[in-house]
């Protein structure tokens, strides 16, 4: 770039010439890409999660136009964005029931209630009844007692949650119930219980007796409004990095011939 300036001082003229010159160094090229990518991809991403609540919601707004599955005569793993009215009939395994940890609600810490339910059939399913307040005691288990008789129960038939990030831990290791649990597996479920376990979960119908908080139609308590919130403040930090980057690496040199 060449930009001439010009001046005259009586019967002098001065010409003033600026060269401006874009020559960034390669660290700053470099670490420009990779933070860039970085936040364009966690817009992209944030984008992607509205983008699958939105579905998902939808999903569970139509529920009831859909045909009961029956969990005691036959089973199926469920999709992500599947949410299927189920029954199924057995009885309680009430006292090896799992507290699945790190469930908020309205910002207070606690558990979603799972309790197996042995299956008229053969196996094991879980059924999600609903969520407690933790203790402020860590070590002090809320009253989730429940009776083993035999029962028929309604709910929505849903995928095992998974977490956005995997933490290692071993709960078929563990001992004594009601056990804490972080998102355990199909497979750790089955070591649990010595026995098939239905790879799913049933969220106990809002309207069945025995349980306890329970919002189904609100699965998650970050809003697709709220991701495309943090899709633009991503892709605002993208542009922002991409402005200084061109802004400190543009240097002009000026000379003056009169």
């Amino acid at each position: 770039f060449r930009r001439v300036l010009f001046r005259s001082h009586g019967s002098q003229a001065t010409h003033r010439a600026m060269s401006v010159r874009f020559r960034p160094p390669l660290w700053a090229i470099l670490g420009t890409l990779v933070l860039g990518g970085l936040f364009v991809s966690l817009g992209v991403w944030q984008l992607q999660r509205a983008t699958f609540k939105q579905a998902l919601q939808q999903e569970f707004d139509q529920s009831d136009r859909k045909a009961v599955l029956d969990l005691s005569v036959e089973t199926s793993s469920p999709d992500a964005l599947s949410v299927q009215p189920a029954v199924a009939k057995g009885h309680y395994m009430a006292h090896s029931q799992l507290l699945l940890d790190h469930q908020t609600r309205n910002r207070v810490p606690g558990y979603h209630v799972w309790t197996p339910m042995r299956l008229d059939r053969g196996g094991v399913l879980m059924v999600n009844r609903g969520w407690v307040a933790a203790s402020p005691d860590r070590h002090q288990m809320p009253d989730i007692a429940i009776d083993g008789g035999e029962r028929q129960v309604r709910g929505l038939w849903r995928p095992l949650p998974r977490p956005g990030f995997e933490l290692s831990a071993e709960p078929c290791a563990e001992e004594g119930f009601p056990r804490a649990v972080s998102y355990p597996t199909i497979e750790q479920l089955a070591c649990i219980y010595q026995s098939p376990v239905s790879d799913g979960v049933l969220l106990l119908a809002e309207e069945e007796s025995d349980g306890f908080a329970r919002e189904w139609r609100l699965p998650n308590p970050v809003p697709p409004s709220r991701h495309y919130g943090y899709a633009a403040q991503w892709f605002a930090f993208a542009a922002t990095l991409l402005f200084l980057f061109i802004k400190l690496n543009f240097k002009a040199k000026g000379s003056t011939d009169s």
